[in-house]
């Protein structure tokens, strides 16, 4: 106690110990690397290590209609898909917001559905909402996502659901590439974000089976 003390982690007071100032500061540290997005970097550097390709955490726009890029991971392969931090898009182009999509309360999803204008990004975007909800089911089957050339073209993505402990699907692990090259190790890809969306998930808390069994379904 006497380093501890020293060191004004703790200060002695009548009858016992209080916490210092420096422990306090520790402290604010720990919980601030375990907070999301943060947590999610560690993970996200495995899977990048794991492909070498660029790795996107994807959460939900205040306006509730778009994917924000909250943390970005460059693939370190010469010919890649570059994004940035803080960018965004529509949620029914991208693998990381589709995820969010087939994930959404059915009466908020209704609603979207019935107001949202599907614009044309790339070869791939999804050209109705009758062939968004078959894509959103088929999501909410599987657990993953893929988007080939949905916002890009020549890029092909794959997300997996990240949930916190309370069971509630936050945001979207997704691995972005050249569909050249991805195309050939989609099986890969795939694998890499569902472990890697499970051990994000694992690090919030989240305890239950995973992906999610049919969500609503």
């Amino acid at each position: 106690m006497k380093t501890l003390e020293s060191g004004d982690y703790v200060i002695t007071v009548p009858g016992g110990y209080k916490i210092g100032a420096q422990a306090l500061k520790l402290g604010a540290a720990i919980v601030q690397n375990c907070e999301f997005p943060n947590c999610a970097l560690p993970v996200m550097q495995l899977v990048s290590d794991g492909c070498g390709e660029t790795i996107i955490l994807g959460t939900m726009a205040d306006n509730r209609t778009e994917v924000v890029y909250a943390e970005v991971l460059q693939a370190t392969n010469p010919l890649r898909f570059i994004s940035k931090a803080g960018s965004t898009n529509p949620l029914y182009g991208s693998a990381s917001g589709q995820i969010l999509l087939a994930n959404m309360a059915e009466e908020e999803l209704n609603a979207y559905l019935a107001s949202v204008k599907l614009v044309k990004h790339a070869p791939g975007t999804i050209k109705t909402v009758q062939a968004l909800r078959s894509k959103l089911a088929e999501i909410r089957g599987t657990g993953i996502s893929e988007s080939l050339e949905g916002l890009v073209e020549g890029v092909y993505s794959v997300a997996a659901p990240v949930i916190n402990m309370s069971g509630k699907v936050i945001a979207g692990l997704s691995i972005s590439a050249p569909s050249s090259r991805a195309l050939r190790q989609k099986g890969k890809l795939c694998k890499l974000a569902l472990r890697g969306g499970e051990e994000i998930s694992r690090i919030l808390g989240y305890t239950g089976s995973y992906p999610l069994p049919g969500a609503r379904d």
